[in-house]
Formats: structure tokens, sequence, C-alpha cells
């Protein structure tokens, strides 16, 4: 039997927070009073592109906003009608019509290259822009076929650029057999400095079957979509953390001054875009003493990331910084990763080092350009926290490397 050994570490990093909750700038709910086949080129303003990026057949699938396919609050699975409508795909009138999230695909007929639009958003006078909504969608993990996308717009639709196309993939409910329902789930983006201040925002989902024959079910579904701006919480948070247990991972927060505050509910997710909520609690610091709360979660074989979203009574809201954790690991790595994360203006590494060492750190944008570089940092024996200022880091997701003298590499994604 192979000896395995479990690195366990924890650590305790406390800060204070300054809270923003969340101002709508524009928000969507589909609510249409619909049960079906009510095509999207028929709801408030939006539109739908045809032949967006390929060539459909003639008999393409439709967007459609109906409660075929019920808006469900995340981590809910899907449902037929109960009264909350959803922007989703299905097939054309002539293969069987609004069905839901269930798109037809027979053959080259079906093939569809279809976009569906909103309308102009206008975000004047706003910056530090979030999207989120809530959303269904299986297909390729490439993002190559029988797949929905994100797409944005600065310049009220006449361009899409690439570096604003995000494929959107869901969990399961139940067995991931290719017709399953789809759970929902929560997309969640800070936008580019672009979308700032901008009359001319427009926001689309791109759906893409590329008529095969070998269709997986369901396909897409999008409800409560929103853009919000920060504004002020009512409560401190001092600290918030994730620390390896030999039973699991335990994500704690510290608050204080929880002045008409509501609960928080706290997200995971694989890829820090995609969030889950998998634990809510209610709130009880109404004083000045600080209040402590955890969360044992399960053990992780793969990187993750968590972020708690604060709701007051009154509806408004914020989210935590974003802190990343590397799973438990059964071998002896001279260097584990413990978390990073960017609080104000400093990437925070926290690693453990079974050697003294040196390490050069490079931040690179998503395309791969080096954007901070700091050389020969000392890394003790032991836990090492590493400060890093990246305080002309624009708002966005990057991702780092450390690079030790003895060819070794760490790497991870931090959001700023």
């Amino acid at each position: 039997m192979k000896n395995i050994y479990l690195l366990i570490f924890t650590f305790s990093t406390v800060f204070s927070i300054e809270l923003t909750a969340q101002t709508t700038v524009y928000s969507e709910n589909f609510n249409n009073g619909c049960a079906s086949n009510c095509l999207a080129t028929s709801y408030g303003g939006w539109t739908v592109v045809n032949n967006s990026g390929g060539v459909s057949g003639g008999s393409p699938n439709n967007w459609f906003v109906s409660c075929a396919e019920e808006g469900i609050t995340p981590p809910g699975c899907g449902s037929s009608c109960i009264g909350d409508a959803s922007l989703h795909i299905g097939a054309d009138p002539g293969s069987g019509g609004d069905m839901g999230a269930s798109y037809n695909e027979t053959g080259a007929a079906n093939a569809t290259f279809r976009m569906a639009v909103s309308p102009t958003i206008n975000t004047s006078t706003y910056s530090g822009l979030t999207l989120s909504f809530d959303f269904i969608a299986f297909g390729s993990a490439a993002c190559s076929d029988d797949r929905a996308q994100l797409r944005l717009s600065t310049d009220n639709g006449a361009t899409w650029p690439v570096g604003f196309q995000y494929c959107l993939t869901s969990v399961c409910c139940g067995a991931c057999n290719g017709y399953s329902q789809g759970q929902w789930t929560t997309f969640t983006l800070v936008l580019p400095a672009g979308f700032d201040n901008n009359p001319n925002v427009r926001v689309g989902f791109h759906w893409l079957n590329n008529g095969n024959g070998s269709g997986t079910d369901p396909s897409v579904a999008i409800d409560d979509i929103r853009i919000t701006t920060p504004t002020a919480l009512s409560l401190d948070l001092l600290n918030f953390e994730a620390n390896k247990k030999t039973n699991g991972t335990e994500v704690v927060w510290k608050a204080q001054k929880e002045k008409d505050f509501s609960h928080y509910e706290l997200e995971r997710s694989k890829d820090g875009i995609i969030y889950e909520k998998i634990y809510t609690r209610n709130g009880y610091c109404t004083g000045s003493e600080a209040c402590n709360y955890s969360y044992l979660d399960i053990q992780h074989t793969e990187l993750v990331f968590y972020r708690l979203k604060m709701i007051d009574k009154n509806g408004k809201f914020s989210y935590s910084k974003v802190i990343s954790l590397e799973p438990s690991t059964a071998n002896s790595s001279l260097y584990s990763l413990i978390s990073s994360s960017i609080i104000e203006n400093d990437l925070i590494i926290k690693l453990n080092s079974k050697k003294k060492s040196t390490a050069d750190l490079v931040i690179y944008s998503v395309s791969g350009n080096a954007l901070v570089s700091k050389k020969d940092l000392v890394i003790k024996e032991g836990v090492n926290q590493l400060n890093i200022d990246v305080d002309k880091l624009a708002k966005g997701v990057y991702m780092y490397k450390l690079y030790f003298q003895d060819d070794k590499v760490l790497s991870g994604k931090i959001f700023k």
C-alpha cells in the first residue's frame, strides 16, 4: 500500500472590507405571461439576428420568451410552466414548437446560428458594473457545437468582440447523460471599463446548433438579467477565508455591525465565473462585537473559488472578495498553494514550502500578455505570504505563475 501524506494548512488573515450593496442599472425578468410559443422578437425590444456566425438551415431553432421553460431560483432544477417566464431556445413550430429549453436536432435543416439581442442599455453616469443572470445550458465544453454563448457589445450591437464572448455550461440535475434537465446556475461577470458610462451597451445570447443530427438536450434558458453598480451596505466584513481540514474545507468569516442586514449566501465556483449557492445563513451580529460564521464544505480535487453574497433586509446585496483554494493533495510537493486573493490593491498569495527558495512572479492577462513581473521573491521554509501591489491592474480576470529556482511552477487565477 502506498503511504499517503495529507498536507493540512490553516491560516488567519484579518482585514476590514468596505462593503457596498448593488444598485440596479438594468434588469430583465422576461415575465410576459405567455405559456408557450411567444417568439423573443415579440418581447420588449428584443431582436434576433439570424445567420450570426454561420448559415442557418431551413428549419432552425427559435428563441422564445415563455414559461414553457420555468425560471427557477438557483440551484433549482428545471420545470414546466408555473408563471416565471424565461428566454430560451426551442424547436421551430413545424418541429414541435416551444417545449421549453429543448431544441430540435435531426439534421442539417435544423442548423441554427441565431443570437437573441437585448434592447440598448444606457449605463451613462454608472461605473464599476457587474452583469449577472440565471441560466441553464448544455453543450460542448469547447464551445464549438450545440452550445450557448454570452456575447457583449459596447457599440449598440455593431460589433461583438471575441474578447467579450463567454461559453455557458451549467451542471446537471441528476446524471449528466445528455438528456437530463440542467440545474439553474448564476453567471456573474465584472464588466470591463468600456461598459462604464456607455449609452450603447447590448447583451446577446448566441445559440449554435451544427445540424449534425446528434443533439444534446436541453439547450439554453436565461432569466433575471441584472446589471448593477455598488452602493453602501450595512455591515462590516472583517475577514473571509477558506482552510483545508482533514474532513473537508472549512469556510469561515467574521462580521460586525449588521444593521438592517438579512442573510449571507455562500457561493462556490470551479472557474471563478459561474457560481452556485451552497449555504444560507441569517445574520445575527447586531451589536458592536464581532461574530463568527463557518461552513464545512467537501474536500476538492480541483481549484475552487468562494465568495459571499451579503443581502440587506431591503434586498440590496453585495459580494465579498473572491478567494481561491488549491485542493487537498496526496503527494509530497515541495510547494503547495494555500490561497490567493486581491484585497484592496494587493495580491496576497499564501503558499507552503518544504525548503528555502526564491521565485519569480508573473501576472498575465487572459490573452497571455505579461502585465506584472516580480523577481527573486524570498520563499522561506513553511507557510509564506506574498504581498504584490496590483494597483495599476484594471478590473478583470488574471492568471499568475510563480516560477521557483528549481524549475517548479505554481499557478492560479485572480479577480480584481
